[in-house]
């Protein structure tokens, strides 16, 4: 929560990243996929219709 705390909304990538207990780094946007659209109930309600 300090990190939250501490950010700076109109700076990017102004946060520490998290480094697990194994030495991994979880940067901004860690585990997005951006390689597919989601069409499921989940995004139903917003989509757009003709």
């Amino acid at each position: 929560m300090k990190t939250v705390e501490e950010q700076l909304e109109d700076v990017a990538h102004d946060m520490d990243c998290h480094v697990g207990s194994e030495g991994h780094v979880y940067d901004f946007a860690y585990g997005l996929n951006w390689s597919c659209v989601i069409n499921d109930l989940r995004t139903a309600k917003y989509r757009k219709t003709r």
